[in-house]
């Protein structure tokens, strides 16, 4: 599975990156291309220093990659699983919001789309600034998820970890449902009325966000449950083991989908 998720997320991102910076291969607006872009190299990332590393640890039974590495892997771990989250968050409210203001659409420039995502990665950096001044050196390799993991071990955790859970989990699922659902109700009533007069809507080039978004949630959401319930339930092997890799494992699936999504939804990314 790990393996599947790598291949997924390096081979696809970066063929996807390559076709983005072609001219007009990709028949989208300027603003969501270089938002989807963002989260391409944030999962490009993510396979490299996350899932790769768990890949080799898998074969070799073992941590096998040095002191350094474990801690490399966790402090990056951190900073991009959050980025991610925001950065779907940007697609799906920027991809609303157009809609919503087609007379705007000139404003969307890719410069603004990088000081946005931009914006997204350095608030990202809040979660591992915290692990790190809580507990720098609180960095070990479970055999429960063949990775090295932030322990979360210090006292102060009980409190934090509901509060950067809703912030960084809870926040950016909100966002994505509030504004995926009125774009989907605005486009299938657009395309009503559009049969209605023989008409047509642009719907492929914005039926990416709903995929898009449904997979975030189904990935993210047991993941923050989990860490949520983790402080009320302690010596239950089945939810501190069976339980923690499920999670985590369907974690990985918003990493390895968008290339599919991509693909599915598309019709200039697939010629």
């Amino acid at each position: 599975y790990q393996l599947f998720v790598f291949l997924s997320s390096f081979i696809g991102d970066s063929f996807f990156l390559n076709a983005s910076f072609q001219k007009e291969a990709l028949k989208v607006n300027k603003f969501v291309l270089t938002v989807i872009q963002h989260i391409a190299v944030s999962n490009l990332a993510t396979s490299v220093f996350h899932v790769l590393p768990a890949v080799v640890t898998l074969l070799a039974n073992s941590w096998v990659l040095g002191h350094d590495l474990c801690y490399v892997k966790v402090y990056f771990a951190w900073h991009l699983f959050p980025a991610n989250m925001l950065l779907i968050a940007v697609l799906t409210t920027s991809k609303f919001l157009i809609l919503r203001y087609p007379l705007r659409i000139t404003s969307w420039s890719t410069q603004r789309a990088h000081q946005v995502c931009s914006f997204s990665w350095a608030f990202s950096l809040i979660l591992p600034i915290v692990n790190f001044v809580v507990d720098k050196n609180d960095v070990h390799f479970y055999y429960r998820s063949y990775q090295c993991s932030y322990g979360f071990d210090a006292e102060i955790w009980r409190k934090l970890l509901p509060i950067t859970s809703f912030i960084f989990n809870f926040v950016p699922n909100v966002v994505i449902i509030s504004t995926t659902i009125p774009t989907l109700k605005y486009l299938t009533a657009a395309r009503k009325a559009a049969r209605r007069v023989k008409g047509s809507v642009p719907w492929q080039k914005t039926q990416t966000a709903a995929p898009t978004a449904a997979v975030y949630c189904i990935s993210t959401l047991p993941y923050a449950a989990y860490r949520i319930s983790q402080r009320f339930i302690k010596g239950d092997h089945w939810f501190q083991v069976t339980l923690y890799r499920i999670v985590t494992a369907t974690l990985l699936l918003n990493v390895a989908s968008n290339i599919y999504i991509y693909a599915l939804t598309l019709k200039s990314f697939r010629r």
